[in-house]
């Protein structure tokens, strides 16, 4: 019988690549997930984390993507690394729709860089709610669009996207039957 628990004979970054060639994504995932149970170095160990990460983005699973990739965060050495795969894991965790973790997860971003990288942070973190929101949008996923909407109220906007998307807000207020925050969203426009 096959042990599923058992850590892996591989230790190098080039034998878990051979490794996992031609294995499908859920043996993977488990092979994956069996490494970093095992002892490996830590430039080794973020590498699984990565492509387990990568595995879970693929299957739309965001939310253990995003914890995955944060993970690879906390043990990188230099603070541009850590700052990528913070941001990588925000938007993730925005993906998957948990916007606490990601307002988390970005403040500890935003507290490793100077203020050329901060403002960049900013427009990115931006840039992943309205693309969110045009995705729900899309999907005609209108309540979820809602939420994301008023979310990016709350961020730094220029006043044009600021009445764009107030506007949307009341298009999705009025869809969904809001009405007392319709009203109140449409006197203050």
């Amino acid at each position: 019988m096959h042990r599923v628990d058992k850590p892996i004979p591989e230790k190098t970054r080039g034998e878990i690549e051979k490794k996992i060639a031609g294995m499908g994504d859920y043996v993977k995932m488990s092979y994956l997930q069996r490494a970093l149970r095992s002892k490996l170095d830590y430039d080794t160990k973020k590498f699984v984390l990565l492509r387990l990460a990568g595995v879970y983005e693929a299957r739309k699973m965001f939310l253990e993507s995003a914890r995955l990739v944060k993970s690879a965060g906390e043990i990188n050495t230099t603070f541009k690394d850590k700052i990528k795969d913070y941001i990588k894991a925000v938007e993730l965790n925005i993906k998957g729709g948990d916007f606490v973790e990601a307002d988390r997860i970005f403040s500890q971003a935003l507290a490793l860089g100077n203020t050329q990288e901060k403002f960049e942070m900013k427009g990115q973190l931006k840039n992943f709610y309205i693309t969110q929101a045009k995705l729900y949008l899309k999907l005609d996923r209108r309540n979820h669009a809602k939420l994301t909407c008023e979310k990016i109220l709350t961020l730094d906007l220029n006043i044009g996207e600021r009445n764009e998307i107030k506007k949307t807000l009341l298009e999705l207020y009025n869809k969904l039957g809001n009405v007392r925050e319709y009203y109140s969203l449409r006197d203050k426009v």
